[in-house]
């Protein structure tokens, strides 16, 4: 019986179950830790970063708009938005806090239009959290969007 030598069947150069040279081992299961074409490839790692519009989505998810409007604590997070939507939140919220102020007070133009974009975000997203957190992505990065949705 003739016994098998690797290094005499036809495909030896590029063959993957035998290891004919070490040194230059491309194939196989442990082809990564020999090859140096793999040994500088690397699979980047993408790190989530958190939400940037907080403050966006805790106004379109509050369940009472004017009482999260009217309260005190109104943070830096609005500077991050597109300057229509931070003029339209600080008109809105002018508007209440003038409203509460003196009752005789009637205007409220920026409340309704921030009630019809919530609606408008709202319908988009269908409920769902996720996809109002990406709607809400999508119009601060679309300017002439959001401009044209504020003009409501």
């Amino acid at each position: 019986m003739m016994e098998y030598q690797p290094k005499n069947h036809p495909y030896n150069s590029s063959c993957g179950y035998c290891h004919h040279d070490e040194e230059h081992y491309t194939f196989g299961e442990d082809s990564m830790s020999c090859s140096p074409v793999f040994e500088t490839c690397s699979i980047p790692s993408y790190e989530q970063e958190p939400y940037r519009y907080n403050y966006l989505l805790n106004l379109m998810t509050a369940p009472d708009m004017v009482a999260y409007l009217s309260s005190p604590s109104f943070n830096d997070d609005i500077y991050a938005l597109p300057i229509h939507l931070q003029r339209l939140i600080c008109e809105a919220r002018e508007e209440i806090l003038m409203s509460i102020a003196d009752k005789n007070y009637k205007e409220k133009s920026a409340q309704l239009r921030l009630e019809k974009l919530r609606q408008l975000v709202w319908l988009r997203s269908g409920g769902d959290l996720s996809i109002l957190m990406n709607i809400l992505s999508e119009l601060v990065s679309d300017e002439d969007e959001l401009d044209d949705l504020l003009r409501i």
